[in-house]
């Protein structure tokens, strides 16, 4: 909404969400209790935020209460709401805490001065030098400086030992895992001098006291000591390790048995899933074969389509060759010439009838006249039958005459709703297109497309209208592209005052607008022109019928 008051741009409220000094109800929101963003105002004199008059008026029958529903409110519109030039300027100028406030900044001025302060403000917060090493201190820029040269525990220092860098909250835990310089004692106490990281590695090949296993460990000896303790050990228990060989292997036997039971089991499940894959393959061949099928049958019904659509096209031009007003007045002429032939040439049969019919008794009529009047009454017989499809066929073309618009406004009565919803849904027919229509008796030729199950964003949920230039006889003195300005409605009928409607200018390099080069070009239009559930409601859909109408407007439209 806000782009329909351009005008007062300048005094737009500030961004952000500042702590006031004093807020006053008075430039409070009436909708969301906040401080007022860029004010409107009822009819009564109340004010609220730009931004939440969509909400208020949501799925509301328009007049609403006001906001604040007191006895001298009065009805509230969405067009009639009004900027508040006053109340956006007086909360422009509202008193408000620095939002760096809690790092130090005693900064109050207006509101509208809040931005400029925020980009010098010295209190601003920032991370800390050392963010990498693990501070996770936002420091005031006024004391970064301090906080990184002397406050900071992560800031870095050498090592006394090898000179690295290191954050100096983490110095122990460098001393301790990670400095190749700094001295440390062998952790099995064997007597020989503390020595440097690195040392200490080669030691403990050949330290003396290095802690050594049982050779008999994995049957489940858990004897542990120097390599001499060990040595001892193994002459001292030969028996117990022999029981303990004993009884691992008994138990080595007993998972031997499992596992070659598991492995049958395995192998005969691998033969049943085999065999279920070979009856899986077996049904998505047989799904290919009937997949093949039903691709040859789409491609046959697409190449009907196709004709379908040829004779259509093949139709409509013989539809413009028969809807010229010249042509209609001479067929009539001829027919009212023929009715009278008709009726003359009946009042002689019926003459002929009476005639064979009262002759003297005794007497008989000649052959030969027996004969001609037979011959005449097949001729007139023929001539009945050329004259009935003579006159079908103009009954026809009066309908088509009557029903082509040549204002540039269309009127499409959409009937048998559901039904071709259902087509739509079901993928049969996907859109329908209106009879043509013009905008002058030699102007454009147009027409219009219906998606009633919708058609890309609104496939499913929206009804999509479009509109088509077609190719006509006159589009050689026409001007291109098209620039007319298009307005599509859905009908309201029930009161006539909810009509919906879409309005589009024609981009002109869009080729949906350039001289036609075969029957018609893309259709452009609305995707999400109505939602079903406002579309399928009795106020435009009613009795199984919609009304959709197209009007293109004509000012500035030169025609040849």
């Amino acid at each position: 909404m806000s782009g329909q008051f351009g005008g007062i741009s300048s005094l737009q409220t500030p961004a952000g969400n500042p702590k006031f000094v004093n807020l006053s109800q008075d430039y409070k929101c009436r909708i969301c209790q906040g401080v007022l963003r860029d004010s409107m105002q009822t009819t009564c004199g109340h004010r609220v935020c730009e931004g939440c008059i969509p909400r208020m008026f949501e799925g509301k029958q328009e007049p609403i209460n006001c906001p604040v529903n007191d006895e001298d409110c009065e009805q509230q519109r969405s067009d009639t709401m009004i900027p508040d030039p006053g109340a956006r300027r007086e909360v422009r100028k509202l008193i408000v805490y620095c939002t760096n406030k809690d790092f130090g900044c005693e900064w109050k001025r207006p509101w509208k001065d809040l931005e400029q302060h925020e980009l010098q403000c010295e209190y601003r917060p920032v991370d800390c030098t050392f963010k990498d090493y693990g501070c996770t201190s936002l420091v005031p820029m006024k004391h970064k400086e301090k906080h990184d040269t002397s406050e900071c525990e992560f800031r870095t220092e050498p090592c006394q030992y090898c000179g690295l860098m290191v954050p100096r909250a983490k110095h122990e835990e460098h001393y301790g895992n990670e400095c190749e310089v700094y001295q440390l004692a062998c952790p099995w106490n064997c007597g020989s001098q503390p020595m440097i990281r690195r040392e200490l590695q080669k030691h403990f090949d050949n330290c003396p006291n290095k802690p050594m296993e049982c050779k008999f460990k994995p049957a489940g000896c858990d004897f542990q000591g120097t390599l001499k303790d060990v040595t001892e050990h193994m002459l001292n228990d030969t028996s117990k390790h022999l029981e303990l060989a004993i009884v691992f292997m008994a138990k080595v036997e007993l998972n031997t048995m499992e596992i070659r039971r598991q492995l049958q089991e395995i192998s005969s499940e691998r033969e049943h899933y085999r065999q279920q894959h070979q009856v899986a393959m077996s049904e998505i061949s047989n799904l290919k074969s009937q997949t093949e099928r039903l691709a040859n049958n789409n491609k046959e019904l697409k190449v009907k389509m196709v004709s379908m659509t040829e004779r259509i096209i093949h139709l409509e031009r013989k539809v413009e060759d028969v809807a010229k007003k010249s042509d209609v007045d001479r067929h009539e002429r001829d027919v009212r010439a023929i009715q009278t032939s008709l009726t003359a040439v009946r009042s002689q049969v019926a003459q002929i009838e009476r005639q064979g019919g009262t002759r003297p008794a005794g007497t008989t009529g000649s052959g030969q006249e027996n004969a001609e009047t037979t011959r005449r009454l097949d001729v007139h017989d023929t001539q009945f039958a050329q004259l009935d499809v003579q006159m079908a066929e103009l009954d026809l073309r009066f309908q088509i005459v009557e029903s082509t618009s040549f204002n540039g406004t269309l009127l499409w009565k959409l009937r048998d709703y559901n039904r071709r919803k259902q087509e739509a849904v079901s993928g049969k027919t996907l859109s329908l297109y209106s009879q043509p229509f013009y905008t002058h008796r030699f102007g454009y030729k147009m027409c219009a497309r219906v998606y009633l199950n919708g058609d890309g964003m609104g496939k499913g949920t929206h009804m999509s209208l479009f509109f088509v230039i077609m190719k006509g006889e006159y589009d050689s003195l026409l001007p291109w592209p098209f620039q007319q300005k298009v307005t599509m409605f859905l009908l309201d009928q029930d009161s006539g005052q909810t009509n919906l409607s879409d309005t589009f200018r024609p981009d002109p390099t869009s080729s949906s607008f350039k001289r036609p080069t075969s029957d018609m070009n893309i259709a452009s239009g609305c995707p999400l022109f109505v939602s079903h559930n406002v579309l399928e409601t009795p106020r435009y859909l009613k009795d199984d019928v919609l009304f959709l109408k197209f009007v293109v407007d004509m000012s500035n439209l030169n025609h040849p």
